[in-house]
Order: structure tokens, then sequence, then C-alpha cells
């Protein structure tokens, strides 16, 4: 649910560039760990990461009562995902080429193939506010169906305002009653610093969206303004366009929703989540979970494939990825410093405001078109329901693509530092 502005890289707080290693291995009791307080759910018993004596630890597991309704998650394909095409490991980087048609293809065919699922929709307008998009709900239906199959929000609500309906937006967020009966980060005490994140009609082009309580209330934050959203030409931002944005925050909330059913989730966050800002609601769980990439480049995947009508329209978003989000820190582009950031930027330490976080919008956009462009889009989604029932990442990666983590991260980052290297820097 973390918020997705064009203005990131004005509000990015500078820091060291030092990430934690990624938390590999399958938790098991005296096993080293990354982070304390995480926790992962491996064959029913929960194993929290501790500190013992000046190491990190998971401690002894502990029967993790009701687990077993995440398991109830559904995944519509069949896995390990098959290959959908000629675009495999092996010769990925041969057809660097063909893998946005090919990915953005796939996703129109299986949102074409796929039944509308019912969601209640509710989507809530300033008064002033003009939206980006004239149909908003049947946007957000393009990813809801596309997404069919897999859980979804119980129900859906979108808040969406400009600058001057910023009022508005904070006296109608108060009678939403997922944000009412919420106190965390999402809820009541945290909607104004939310909604003031539209701070000038010139400065109001952001959004964030999640699951925020157990029950699996979507909940949607879309802070924007034509001064925003229309560039100089006086055309709609390709991100604007044709509800990119819309697609992108939505997804996020199918990601929180593979992490419904899991006990901890309404428990009081930990210290440590505090200070990362997350908690035990499900967003706060996938946050928690998710390599940060992933979590912003598949948002940012099927929010821009999904939605758009054409794959010129898709590229015209596309296009500019893999220098899209670069941050002044982050210099080298190579093959093996890009595999160094996918294999490192992890949860809880890749959070913002570590400006690492800001990377995954762009190079977790390419990395996550590849594996759709090999098997299927409906694959990246696999892989998070399988974290919601307890599968480290490594693990659930390797159980949806056949390849360990370990093999396929170097190919990703090999082609996502061609790409890199192809794009220029004025896009």
């Amino acid at each position: 649910m973390r918020k997705l502005s064009i203005f990131t890289s004005l509000i990015i707080v500078a820091s060291t560039l030092t990430l934690l290693p990624a938390h590999a291995a399958t938790a098991s009791a005296g096993a080293n760990c990354s982070q304390a307080g995480l926790i992962s759910v491996v064959k029913g018993l929960k194993y929290t990461c501790v500190k013992s004596g000046k190491k990190l630890v998971w401690g002894k597991g502990v029967a993790s009562a009701g687990n077993s309704a995440t398991t109830q998650n559904p995944i519509p394909i069949k896995l390990p995902a098959a290959v959908i095409g000629s675009i495999t490991f092996d010769n990925l980087i041969d057809h660097i080429n063909d893998i946005p048609l090919a990915a953005w293809t796939e996703v129109q065919s299986v949102e074409t193939a796929n039944t509308l699922p019912a969601v209640p929709t509710t989507i809530s307008i300033g008064p002033n506010t003009t939206p980006n998009v004239p149909d908003m709900l049947g946007t957000f239906q393009k990813v809801m169906k596309f997404f069919a199959g897999f859980r979804q929000p119980t129900t859906y609500y979108a808040l969406v305002y400009n600058f001057q309906d910023a009022g508005w937006a904070l006296k109608t967020a108060a009678t939403i009653p997922a944000v009412k009966n919420n106190g965390g980060i999402n809820g009541i005490t945290g909607m104004p610093r939310m909604i003031a994140q539209c701070s000038a009609p010139e400065r109001c082009g952001d959004a964030n969206s999640g699951v925020v309580d157990p029950a699996g209330s979507g909940l949607g934050r879309y802070g924007i303004d034509v001064k925003t959203m229309v560039g100089q030409d006086g055309v709609y931002k390709p991100v604007f366009k044709d509800g990119a944005l819309q697609g992108h925050e939505y997804t996020h909330s199918v990601q929180a929703s593979q992490f419904l059913g899991l006990p901890i989730v309404g428990k009081p966050p930990t210290e440590i989540q505090r200070q990362n800002g997350v908690d035990n609601m499900p967003s706060g769980l996938y946050e928690s979970a998710l390599p940060c990439w992933w979590a912003e480049g598949q948002a940012n995947f099927i929010g821009n494939s999904a939605t758009a009508p054409t794959f010129d329209a898709y590229w015209s978003g596309r296009k500019g990825a893999a220098k899209g989000w670069s941050i002044p820190e982050f210099t080298d582009f190579s093959a093996a410093s890009l595999q160094k950031f996918f294999e490192t930027a992890m949860p809880l330490s890749c959070l913002p405001p570590h400006p690492i976080y800001q990377m995954g919008y762009g190079l977790g956009w390419l990395a996550i078109e590849a594996l759709a462009a090999i098997a299927g889009p409906q694959s990246t989604m696999a892989v998070v329901t399988l974290m919601g029932r307890g599968q480290t990442y490594p693990r659930a990666f390797e159980i949806v693509y056949g390849i360990t983590w370990a093999k396929a991260s170097p190919i990703l980052a090999k082609l996502v530092a061609a790409e890199y290297a192809a794009t220029p820097s004025h896009n």
C-alpha cells in the first residue's frame, strides 16, 4: 500500500545504500535470519526472528492455529507454471525485444478468458475533481477480471480527490467503515497524513491501496489533480491516461488479499513493524514479506498492461521504465550490481524512507514483465499467494517457475542490465 507518486524522487530521504541479506533459507529453529521481528510460517509452525546474543536467529516454532485457512487462498493455474511460448529462462536475453509484446498480449488473453468476479465497489469522487478516466469502475473491473481465480478484497472503496477537495476527502474518509473502525496506519489516525500528500495542484498525483482489516476490506486513496496529470503538451501522462494508476493500486489490494486468513492478521504490530510503518493487517503483511521490487514491479506491470487498450498505449509508459525511477545513490547498473539489488532489496530494510525502494518501480517492472513472458502473468501472483501460505520468497519462486531463485536472479539481472544500457536517458 506504499504510495505511487511521480514526485517520489523529490521526497525520498537520503540514506546509505546498505541492505540486509535476503532471508533465503526456509525458517527453522536456530537458523540465521535477517531482521528481528520477521515472521515465517512453515508447515503449520510460526517462527519469529529474534536476537540471540549478537546474532539474529529463528526462534522455536510454535503451532500456528488456524493457519490452514490460508491454504484455501486459490491459485488458478497449475504449478509449476508452464512455459507459454518460445521465451524461456535459457533464451531470455535473446528475446529481449520480444518480451514486452509477449507479456502484454498474454495479459489481454487472460483478461478476455476470465469472468468478472463479484467485488462490490464504491467510488467516491470529490465535487471539484476531474477523474483521469471517464469510466473508473470499468477500469478497476479490467484488473479484477484479470485476477479472477485469485483471492480479492471482499469489498473495494476508492476515494478520489484533487487538491481543492482534500478537506472533503478527509471528511468522507471518516465515514468509510474500513477507515473509522481501523485505528492503524491506514485507518482514521493515519488518513490525515495520507491525504496531505496531495499538497498542491501541481503536486497531487499519488495514490495507495490495500486491504486494511481482517474482513478483507479493500481501500484505495487517489489524490489526482489535472495540473499534475497533464503534461506540458496538454496530454495526460501515461500513468494517468488509461487508468494505469488505478490498475497499479488495485493490484496492491490483490497482493494484500493473499495474506487474508493468517492468524496474525489484526494482531498488534511489533516495535520493529511500527518503526518501519507496517502493521499486521493484510497490507502490512505483504509489505513485510514481498521483495520491494516485486511489490511495486508487479503492480506497475499489471496495472499498465491490464488497462492499456493497445500495445502502443502500454509501451508509452513502459519504454522508459529502466531509468524512470533512478536515484542518485544507485550508479552501478551492471548485471552483478542488479543481481545484488534483486537478491537484497527485501523487507523490512528496503521499505521507505530507504531510497532503494524507488528503484523497484522500474527495475521490478522489467523483471516481472520477463517472468510473465516466460510463464504467463498469473504466475507472478501465484508467488505472492504461496508466500501468503507461509512459503519464503525463494521457495515460492522455485515452486512456481521450476528453477531456483539463485539460478534465476542472475538471468533476470543480465536482462535488466541490457535493457538499462539500451534505454535513452531522456525517456
